[in-house]
């Protein structure tokens, strides 16, 4: 019976619910501050244009993100979403325009630079890219482990902290394969989480998981931020989640910025290809079974 009301709390955690609780309520999450735009953004990205053998893939993009904004980017499938972030991070580059972090272009940046600036940034795969063969806290430290600058204990320390933030205390011995989807993104979460970055990227952070976890993560994802004071930026075709946490949002279609606002100006928006994005329609002849939306 200890085995099964161990399943149970586990599941209640992973679920978002306080463990013991005889009525299970949500954890609620922090109220978050209006995001300061009076700055120097964090990110700039000024008329950046990406070709692919010929095809145009991201076309004249231009926005800003400023210091502690929660910043989503959807779009369909080959809208240009993943290129856009790979171009963010520098492991693409732009065949024009500029791509500026803290007021410094990264667009003609060595490899050396380039490492250099991605220390303030932290990066969440899509499918989680954990180590298979490395437990959760080595998973979570894999950064810091050449650091001459942190001692075990205090690597240890750090690793227990983040395992914390993100409810997956006592994981540290764990492998990967152990851990459900919705511990899986923890993980990486806290992995990113680790050099303190100023900006993180999430890639499809709701992939591959159902409704509710999906939810609860966008969820982690919102107090994350809030706590850290640490930038997001979230590129997901996951519409319910990204109105659900940003602060604004940028739709790309057709290798285009269609719209940039914030989630009440994109549920409000009446440019066919939004307003159908947003409510989750289909082509004109194809909505009478999403008539419920």
């Amino acid at each position: 019976m200890a085995h099964d009301t161990d399943v149970v709390a586990e599941a209640e955690r992973e679920a978002g619910i306080e463990v013991g609780e005889e009525t299970a309520r949500p954890v609620p999450l922090p109220a978050r501050e209006p995001i300061d735009r009076s700055g120097q953004p964090l990110l700039s990205v000024q008329y950046v244009t990406r070709q692919i053998d010929g095809q145009t893939i991201i076309d004249n993009v231009s926005f800003n993100v400023w210091p502690g904004e929660i910043f989503g980017i959807m779009g369909m499938s080959g809208s240009g979403k993943t290129t856009l972030l790979r171009l963010l991070i520098g492991l693409d580059r732009p065949d024009s325009g500029e791509i500026l972090f803290k007021g410094e272009s990264i667009t003609e940046l060595s490899e050396d630079e380039l490492n250099r600036v991605r220390k303030s940034m932290g990066m969440c795969f899509q499918y989680s890219a954990l180590f298979d063969s490395m437990t959760v806290a080595e998973n979570v430290g894999f950064a810091v482990r050449n650091r001459r600058d942190l001692s075990q204990d205090q690597r240890r320390r750090r690793v227990a902290e983040l395992l914390d933030m993100v409810e997956m205390e006592g994981t540290e011995d764990r492998m990967p394969a152990d851990l459900s989807g919705g511990m899986r993104k923890r993980v990486s979460i806290a992995r990113a989480l680790m050099e303190e970055p100023e900006l993180v990227l999430y890639d499809e952070p709701s992939s591959g998981l159902d409704p509710i976890m999906a939810c609860n993560i966008s969820g982690l994802i919102k107090k994350v931020s809030t706590d850290t004071g640490s930038t997001a930026i979230i590129v997901s075709h996951d519409v319910p989640n990204l109105l659900g946490i940003c602060d604004r949002i940028l739709m790309l279609h057709d290798q285009k910025v269609q719209m940039i606002g914030t989630p009440d100006e994109l549920r409000e928006d009446d440019t066919p290809v939004v307003h159908r994005f947003v409510h989750g329609l289909g082509t004109a002849d194809m909505t009478e079974h999403c008539s419920m939306r």
